[in-house]
């Protein structure tokens, strides 16, 4: 078990080796995990109907099993992959507005090299910048909300990782030494509350679609959240927040973080991104569609997502009716399945050299790009329940890269020795001690 909480990459490769392409399974302090690997078998889990395997988000579990009584619902997702997905166009803006204004606060100007721990100053431009999307200026600058919003991220991160080893009865005692579920809820729902109420009462008093209604997350659940009174939208709507703020704030810190340690690490990729950056913008400005055309940084983010991505298992389905996979093997109800991503991604017979970092290995693929999901690249999930946010995730990570690389050089404190990650759990978690000098540059 100590494996499992601690050496889980190297547990789950032993694995992978000895049944490639097929089914082993671990156990837990509840159950087992059966672990799948090879086209065929993913295909399985991606075609199972909704009856038979289902979703099993650890976030949405955890938040429901530390927190106060709140009735289960997903209408945030929907939102997710149709509003802010298709608003990105108009988004990025924003995006870029506030990605330049963090690092001006939060890595200031130097010509001198200068460190900042990578990490903290990720988790610090993530939380601006997603949440300017979210709940719009001036809330997303808020000290005390953006606090908030980092250290549920981490605390709930870890807790949810923790409790899926567990049994229901257990899930309690084990996740609150992590995180305080109702004291960061109800702290969301007094940050929202005078936000949302001013929203309210134009919504009621003009409708739906009122002058100068803001294009944001807090508006779209507004328009879609029920409840008996203002107050029981109000707390439905700041869970809901909460769960959103976890899966962007967590995913692209630590994502961003992974980057940043080979992008200083891999300095031959400076110059060449540079170069495509200049080329593109200067012929099509500072758009969505400008981004989408930046096949290097697309490669290379990839890349950092492949060979340093957020854990050894994903996909994860609950079994609730007995399920038999394409070669026969029967795996009974109460279990849960899960996909061996981090063994995918370094396997020799998928990639070339697959434990070395290279930037570019996907740029002259087309079909290729991060968002795109294959049986090879597993970071966002298989099937219907991909990551619904993954396009606004790359738009985050992109912008805030962009900003990087066009603005500052960078390195690590021991040159070209790239800070080791840990594990806990399944989660592989970026060196949360280390630094990263900048120094800005003299010409853009």
């Amino acid at each position: 078990m100590a494996s499992l909480l601690f050496d889980s990459s190297n547990l789950i490769q032993e694995g992978y080796e000895q049944f490639k392409c097929g089914i082993f399974k671990v156990a837990d302090f509840r159950s087992w995990t059966v672990i799948v690997s090879g086209p065929d078998l993913i295909e399985d889990i991606r075609k199972a109907p909704e009856d038979v395997l289902v979703f099993e988000a650890a976030i949405d579990e955890a938040v429901h099993s530390l927190g106060p009584k709140t009735r289960r619902s997903h209408f945030h997702v929907p939102i997710i992959q149709n509003q802010l997905t298709r608003e990105l166009n108009d988004s990025v803006y924003d995006i870029r507005d506030e990605v330049i204004a963090s690092f001006r606060d939060i890595v200031p100007s130097n010509t001198e090299w200068t460190k900042f721990p990578a990490l903290g100053a990720t988790l610090d431009v993530v939380s601006r910048t997603t949440h300017r999307v979210f709940v719009g200026l001036p809330l997303c600058r808020d000290p005390d909300y953006m606090s908030m919003n980092k250290q549920f991220a981490l605390g709930i991160s870890k807790a949810s990782s923790l409790l899926r080893l567990f049994p229901s009865y257990l899930k309690r005692c084990i996740g609150w030494p992590f995180v305080d579920v109702p004291a960061n809820l109800k702290s969301c729902m007094d940050h929202l509350r005078p936000v949302m109420q001013e929203r309210l009462e134009n919504y009621h008093r003009h409708g739906r679609n009122y002058s100068g209604k803001p294009q944001d997350l807090l508006s779209w659940f507004i328009d879609e959240v029920d409840g008996q009174s203002d107050e029981e939208k109000l707390k439905h709507v700041a869970f809901h927040l909460l769960v959103v703020n976890f899966g962007a704030v967590y995913t692209i810190s630590t994502s961003f973080t992974q980057a940043l340690y080979h992008l200083a690490a891999h300095p031959e990729h400076m110059d060449p991104l540079r170069k495509e950056i200049k080329h593109v913008t200067a012929s099509e400005g500072w758009t969505k569609a400008a981004m989408g055309e930046m096949r290097l940084l697309d490669s290379f983010l990839k890349e950092s997502q492949r060979i340093s991505g957020l854990g050894a298992i994903s996909s994860y389905r609950r079994v609730v009716k007995p399920f038999t996979f394409s070669n026969g093997t029967r795996v009974p109800a109460g279990m849960t399945i899960g996909v061996a991503a981090w063994s995918t991604h370094l396997d020799d017979s998928i990639y070339s050299n697959a434990h070395t970092f290279d930037g570019f290995r996907h740029a002259q693929d087309e079909h290729s790009q991060m968002v795109t999901p294959s049986p090879d690249f597993l970071a966002f999930g298989v099937g219907r329940h991909l990551c619904p946010g993954r396009f606004f995730t790359v738009t985050v990570l992109e912008a805030m890269m962009i900003h990087v690389i066009m603005n500052y050089d960078v390195k690590l404190e021991t040159d070209g020795k790239r800070p080791e990650d840990s594990w806990f759990v399944t989660d592989n978690i970026p060196n949360s001690t280390a630094n990263v000098l900048f120094k800005k540059r003299n010409c853009v």
